[in-house]
This record gives C-alpha cells, structure tokens and sequence, in this order.
C-alpha cells in the first residue's frame, strides 16, 4: 500500500467516524440544553431527569441512525480490506 494511499483511507476513517457518531452527540447535547433551560425555568434541580431524557433521546437516535452507520462502516472495511488484499 503506497503512502498516499494510506493517507487517504486514513483521512476517510476520521472522517466517517466523526459522521457516525455526530447525530448521537448533536442530540445529547441539544436534549441536555433543552432539559437544563426547562429545570431552570421551573426551578426543577434533579438530576435524574435530565439523565434519563438524555438516555431515552440517545437511544431513539441509535436505533434510528444505527443501520446507516453500521452500513458505512461495513462499506469502509471492505474498502480497505480491498485495498490491503488485491485480487
């Protein structure tokens, strides 16, 4: 496998781990915004609450996003196991 080559799938490999994982962490962090904005209005401090939205809203994105990003990443292994094997 050449230099340049390597460069690549290892650039693609960042990057396809930073587009999988993006939904989970966008939606965490916008579900614990929300949850800290409503608590602070309503003058609500338990914690638990904000821990179990944030569960139940990572886990509706998981089982939602988890077929694409297993896709991706299948595809990508087979693409370096292509490249790291020829035929």
């Amino acid at each position: 496998m050449e230099t340049d080559t390597l460069i690549r799938v290892t650039t693609e490999g960042l990057l396809l781990c930073l587009t999988v994982s993006m939904p989970v962490i966008v939606v965490a962090a916008v579900s614990g915004l929300a949850i800290s904005f409503v608590q602070a209005i309503t003058s609500l401090q338990d914690q638990s609450i904000s821990y179990a939205v944030k569960l139940v809203a990572v886990v509706i994105t998981v089982l939602v996003t988890g077929a694409w990003g297993s896709a991706s990443i299948l595809h990508f292994a087979n693409e370096i196991i292509t490249l790291a094997v020829p035929s």
